[in-house]
């Protein structure tokens, strides 16, 4: 792997900070899931069972989540509920199991992070 120019470090340094400030001062589903390291890896394990076209529930996730993070099931359910409640994601009956609710992105949701992909992508192209 070869290292990227001093310029081109600079030019996402700069790029990622400005992204940071953005999202500081914006009231959008991009700040609620980047605000913590457990909220943002649930946003980003409901975002891959979302383009991978899976279903998630909070059992499924609770055990992803595990992987890379301590989080009582208590908290895990705090971050869905403030999602919820911030219509930023829904919880809809299991078709599979009737016991099991499935977590769903809202429209808004994927839409602010498919715009913020577009600009980490104009970011790391520059």
């Amino acid at each position: 792997m070869s290292l990227i120019s001093d310029s081109n470090a600079s030019n996402i340094c700069a790029g990622l900070l400005e992204d940071t400030l953005k999202i500081c001062k914006a009231d959008n589903s991009l700040k609620f899931f980047r605000k913590d390291f457990a909220s943002r890896t649930v946003w980003l394990l409901i975002l891959k069972a979302h383009f991978e076209k899976k279903d998630i529930t909070i059992e499924i996730l609770a055990r992803a989540v595990a992987e890379v993070s301590i989080i009582s099931k208590p908290t895990l359910r705090q971050i869905v509920d403030n999602a919820m409640h911030r219509g930023f994601i829904k919880l809809v009956d299991s078709k599979k199991d009737h016991r099991s609710m499935n977590i769903v992105l809202e429209d808004v949701t994927i839409t602010e992070f498919k715009e913020w992909c577009y600009f980490i992508k104009d970011i790391i192209g520059k």
